[in-house]
């Protein structure tokens, strides 16, 4: 259990830092989509996995879903038309 424990708290800690680097170079789609999914498995594994499905289970898959579509967006916003990457 502490050791579950202590590499959920790694990851959310590694998680975390990317996720300052990246607001800090003003990119805040991209660190939503790496703070959120460790968010949400931090919040599954905390609360939901080992004692059944709860609220807190469903809650987590939520904030992994938010970060995928973070991650969507991010990667909308930085596609360019096909005409502007000719160099037209």
């Amino acid at each position: 259990m502490r050791m579950a424990m202590a590499v959920t708290v790694l990851v959310l800690v590694l998680g975390s830092a990317s996720a300052v680097v990246q607001a800090r170079k003003g990119q805040w789609w991209r660190a939503g989509s790496t703070l959120l999914p460790v968010l949400g498995v931090a919040v599954m594994l905390f609360g939901g996995v080992e004692r059944g499905i709860t609220s807190l289970f469903w809650l987590g898959c939520l904030l992994v879903l938010a970060g995928f579509g973070a991650e969507a967006a991010a990667y909308w916003r930085t596609r360019t038309p096909g005409s502007r990457q000719a160099g037209r």
